[in-house]
């Protein structure tokens, strides 16, 4: 049943039009630590620890259980030929004794190349994001922004939002994202995201640019950690539904932040991966309104994974003609798109077209 739940949660995420996610090549929050002789050994050795745990996190990411028997182990050097960039946190360090939290750019290009190389099937493509709403239940009531004491200009931070803002979450192949800054709490208060106020919560869509809006709420006692949540889709003819989550039992705000990610990931992994099959090609009309709209989907056309080669073959003030090169199903193409802001359909006088969703 939970399953189910996700699955559906996963589907609503590719049908609604959300602010962009960030690339899913970086990842977030690896812990690094090691001890050597020296202050600089344990240093060189944590970092390449790290690089190594990073491709393994991504590898994760990216590809589906079952086909990850086909990824050897990796060594310090073939880890550092996909990275792009590197960023400590927390860093702490002794004469022998080096620790941080490793955030890791990885080059796209390079690691396509090495997963095609090893014929691992992969996804790349992100679904639909989700804006949360993280709510904190506490003996005072429900909390979500972050409080600054007026006398002493310290802040409380809410750690369960401050989970979903700096987990790395937005890079997920099912990106997740809370609100940053606190213009928000001008819309909605805790107690409303908790009682789930409609009209709020489509103000919240709203302001951030996005239809989907997950209230999640948690509950921290001796035992561990209890999260309940609602999924609400916004549409553009103002109609609401809504999906509850899972309840999720944990010992962290993490894991559970962690947990609900991968269930997404996972069933958005399954219904997009491509084993084999020969590319395709299609022509379709795009149809725009302004050079900005035709950017927009020009970009979703090009940047989308599935899609190996896209070639512009005429082009008018409102429409254009291309010949797309995809691997995969038509429905699969059609859903990675949709996720990219651009709706390709059947049109009876113009075959198949873009357009904006």
């Amino acid at each position: 049943m939970m399953r189910q739940i996700f699955a559906a949660i996963a589907a609503l995420t590719v049908w609604t039009g959300l602010a962009a996610a960030d690339s899913p090549y970086t990842v977030v929050g690896v812990p690094i630590d090691a001890t050597a002789s020296n202050a600089l050994e344990a240093q060189t050795l944590a970092m390449q620890n790290g690089q190594v745990a990073a491709v393994r996190a991504l590898v994760e990411r990216l590809t589906l259980p079952e086909d990850r028997a086909l990824v050897p182990d990796i060594s310090n050097d073939q880890a550092a030929m996909m990275i792009g960039g590197l960023q400590v946190r927390n860093e702490q360090r002794s004469a022998t004794r080096y620790l941080g939290e490793l955030t890791v750019t990885f080059d796209p290009r390079a690691v396509r190349s090495w997963l095609n190389g090893l014929g691992v099937p992969f996804v790349e493509g992100q679904a639909r994001e989700i804006l949360v709403l993280p709510v904190l239940q506490t003996g005072n009531g429900y909390w979500l922004w972050n409080s600054t004491n007026s006398e002493t200009g310290e802040t409380n931070e809410n750690p369960w939002l401050m989970e979903w803002r700096t987990g790395g979450y937005q890079h997920a192949l099912s990106p997740v994202s809370a609100p940053s800054g606190d213009a928000g709490r001008m819309l909605i208060d805790g107690a409303g995201a908790a009682q789930m106020n409609e009209d709020q919560l489509r103000s919240v869509a709203q302001a951030y640019g996005v239809s989907r809006v997950a209230v999640m709420i948690a509950n921290r006692s001796e035992g561990g950690i209890r999260v309940d949540g609602r999924l609400f889709s916004f549409d553009g003819s103002g109609e609401v539904t809504s999906l509850s989550i899972p309840t999720m039992a944990a010992q962290t705000y993490r894991t559970a932040a962690r947990r609900f990610v991968s269930a997404l990931e996972a069933d958005w992994k399954a219904e997009a991966i491509v084993r084999g099959g020969m590319a395709e090609t299609l022509t379709v009309t795009v149809l725009y309104n302004s050079l900005a709209e035709w950017q927009r989907l020009q970009n979703a056309l090009t940047g989308a994974s599935l899609i190996s080669s896209a070639q512009l073959d005429a082009i008018a003030p409102t429409g254009a003609m291309m010949t797309l090169q995809y691997r995969g199903a038509m429905s699969q193409l059609q859903r990675e798109l949709d996720a990219r802001g651009a709706r390709l359909m059947e049109d009876a006088e113009l075959g198949l077209v873009v357009r904006s969703r």
